[in-house]
């Protein structure tokens, strides 16, 4: 059915679905999860790469996106580690602040997504780490859904499961590689079918955001 014939109600469900997707499958934090080896391409928009494969007592599949960005590692690692400038790439995100730095290279923050009525908001402790290998200059992002460090609010769904990395690859050529991957568990009724779907057009609005900002940084 054409959107322009749908009720509001239905207009309204299927906004709501799809920040839900988005929010919850491309911007929260890893673990190491058992899956699969085997990376199934879904989709290909404006150089951004999108695979899916399947992950072990899940019904929900993990997801990755790939694009080559025209900057340098640094650049990528001050944008993406930046707690201030999440919200820059991160829609949904309407307030995020660091918790606790347990280590020199570990952070736990808190990340509240504002989700369209009637869907509730979510939120989420995140605990990452980055590591920058000297050899290569590959910068690598590790994270995971903690459940501790701030308490649980009544208007707010909290997420326990979820699991993602950033792997920035600076490239012979020049310019970098970025490439995501994530599996989360958006704790609540939403269909793993549609979930799964959603999946896959959430990477590339994600990934564009991020590859403008970081080209209009270039010189």
């Amino acid at each position: 059915m054409p959107w322009r014939s749908e009720t509001l109600w239905s207009a309204l469900a299927r906004r709501c679905v799809i920040s839900l997707g988005a929010v919850m499958l491309f911007l929260q934090a890893p673990l190491t999860f058992a899956q699969s080896d085997d990376w199934r391409l879904e989709k290909t928009d404006q150089g951004i790469k999108v695979y899916s494969r399947v992950v072990a007592d899940s019904p929900i599949r993990a997801v990755k996106g790939e694009v080559a960005i025209n900057t340098d590692v640094d650049s990528a690692v001050n944008l993406l580690a930046s707690v201030e400038r999440r919200p820059s790439w991160d829609e949904m995100c309407v307030e995020v602040y660091l918790v606790a730095s347990p280590a020199a290279d570990v952070e736990q923050i808190y990340v509240h997504h504002d989700l369209p009525w009637p869907v509730k908001d979510r939120d989420m402790i995140m605990e990452v780490k980055w590591h920058r290998d000297d050899e290569s200059g590959v910068a690598t992002m590790h994270g995971r859904a903690i459940t501790n460090g701030v308490p649980e609010y009544s208007d707010r769904v909290r997420v326990h499961k979820s699991v993602n990395s950033w792997v920035i690859t600076p490239l012979a050529a020049g310019g970098i590689s970025l490439a995501a991957e994530m599996h989360a568990d958006p704790a609540g009724p939403i269909p793993a079918w549609l979930l799964n779907w959603l999946s896959v057009e959430a990477p590339i609005t994600t990934l564009q955001k991020i590859k403008g900002i970081l080209e209009k940084q270039v010189p």
